[in-house]
């Protein structure tokens, strides 16, 4: 099964299809997970999203 999430992009300057390559085990917000852009492959330590935000985006 392969996660995804549409996530701001550094090298394409746009958000695109992000493939979430690592995931720590306890998965809160603060701990950062790895992702890969589909678009461009780039790949970044980013935080999680907040739970309570997710309508925001």
């Amino acid at each position: 099964m392969e996660e995804a999430e549409y996530r701001w992009c550094k090298k394409c300057f746009t958000k695109t299809k992000q493939e979430i390559i690592f995931m720590p085990n306890m998965a809160t917000y603060k701990r950062r997970r790895q992702y890969k852009c589909t678009e461009c492959g780039q790949t970044s330590w980013l935080q999680g999203r907040r739970p309570s935000a997710e309508s925001v985006y």
